[in-house]
Parts: C-alpha cells; sequence; structure tokens
C-alpha cells in the first residue's frame, strides 16, 4: 500500500462505498468509508487524510455540505465527485461545490489512479502552511486559544464566535456568502440557525469597535465582508 495516500471515501450508500474502497486498494491506496457526514468530517479532522473521494449518486445536502466543510478548514485536501451520467449542469454545479475533479461511473482503475495523481500534483504547489494567526488591523487573532487581543486586551472567544472569525479572516476583505457560512458552522441553513448567526454577528461587531478601521459589512441578501481597510462600503 502507498502510505503517501490515505483517501477519505464518503457515500451515503455504505455498499457502493465499499465497492469504490475495493477500486482504491487496487491501485495500491488506504482508504477508509464513511456513510454519514458528521462521522466523515471527524474523521478527516482527526486523521490525515490526502484526498476526499465523494460517491454522488445520491444527491444530498450532505455530500455537498461535507466538500464545502473541507475546502473551508485550516488542513485542506482534494475533492473527487463520482457520479453516474452526469449532465454538464450536474458537473458544472459540482464544480462550484468545490470540487477539484468529477469522475464518471463505472470506474476504470487506470483511469482512477491517473486522475488521483493528477489532482494531487495540481494540489501539492498550492499547499499553504497552517495559519494559527490572524492579524488585522491592531487585532491580533490566535485561532488556537480562541484569543482575540488588541493592545494588551485579550478575549477568549465562544467555538462559534472563533469559527465565523475565522471564516471571515480566511476571506478578508471577500464577501463570505451567508448560507456557506451557515452550512460550514452550523450545520443548518434554516430560520433559527440564521437567527443565530445574526447574533453572533453582533457580538463579533461590538468586539471589533476598539479598531475603527475594521468593521464587518453586511452585503444586502449575500452575505458579510470582514473589512480591514478604512473607506470601504
Amino acid at each position: 500500500m502507498n502510505d503517501l495516500f490515505n483517501i477519505l471515501i464518503f457515500s451515503k450508500d455504505y455498499n457502493q462505498g465499499v465497492i469504490i474502497q475495493d477500486y482504491i486498494k487496487a491501485i495500491g491506496y488506504n482508504s477508509q468509508v464513511f456513510d454519514q457526514e458528521e462521522a466523515a468530517y471527524e474523521g478527516f479532522l482527526s486523521r490525515n487524510f490526502t484526498l476526499c473521494i465523494i460517491n454522488h449518486d445520491i444527491d444530498t445536502k450532505e455530500t455537498r455540505t461535507l466538500a464545502a466543510m473541507i475546502k473551508s478548514s485550516e488542513n485542506i485536501i482534494p475533492v473527487i465527485f463520482l457520479c453516474e451520467h452526469p449532465t454538464r449542469e450536474e458537473i458544472a454545479l459540482l464544480f462550484s461545490f468545490h470540487a477539484d475533479d468529477v469522475i464518471r461511473k463505472p470506474l476504470d482503475t487506470d483511469i482512477l489512479q491517473a486522475r488521483i495523481k493528477a489532482v494531487q500534483s495540481r494540489y501539492q504547489p498550492q499547499r499553504k502552511k497552517e495559519v494559527r494567526t490572524y492579524i488585522f488591523g491592531k487585532f491580533k487573532f490566535d485561532l488556537q486559544k480562541q484569543i482575540l487581543s488588541i493592545e494588551g486586551k485579550t478575549t477568549k472567544l465562544t467555538t462559534k464566535e472563533a469559527d465565523l472569525l475565522t471564516l471571515l479572516c480566511q476571506h478578508a476583505n471577500n464577501m463570505v456568502d451567508r448560507m456557506h457560512a451557515l452550512q460550514i458552522i452550523w450545520r443548518s441553513d434554516n430560520y433559527f440557525s440564521a437567527r443565530s448567526m445574526d447574533v453572533y454577528i453582533t457580538k463579533l461587531r461590538k468586539l471589533l469597535q476598539d479598531d475603527p478601521t475594521i468593521k464587518i459589512i453586511n452585503v444586502h441578501g449575500k452575505g458579510y465582508k470582514l473589512s480591514t481597510r478604512e473607506n470601504d462600503n
């Protein structure tokens, strides 16, 4: 087995996931199958996976949300979707859901291996060092300790506050889509989750008042933007 490749397989149909695992084993890679989104994401966080393969025959929110969560994490890995007879529109949609590649089924071991290697070769040069601290304006935000500090004043953030601020920092001066934030942090886009996020946005705005150059701006009907520039609208 090639220990450099440790692949996370997510399939709502576990039996299909095992079939995909057999293909992965045949080309010499380690893998683990998950059929629940939460377990898959916890596995991603706790283990050193180098690639995620998502079986997308069953079009569910979980398959799209898992890809979005992986792509919003600090340890980003490539995501490949497997589909049977996808339309052009479906392929375009999957790429908008953070796909690095879309492979049609039935699978061929030679093609699968070649596509995996191609994705990894494109991806490796782009990998970034893990970000542990964000500095913006007069603020310093320690991700691991969840501490926001400014000029000697420190505030310990709650997990939700830290997660939301991290997402905003990752996309500083660019819009964070509201639905994307709800799926990543609350894992739900219902009314109550939306109201909860509004509350946390208000809390963060109060914490950031100590530096008037830093603002969280509403992008009407779309999302939020952490502005680190003066006179930004």
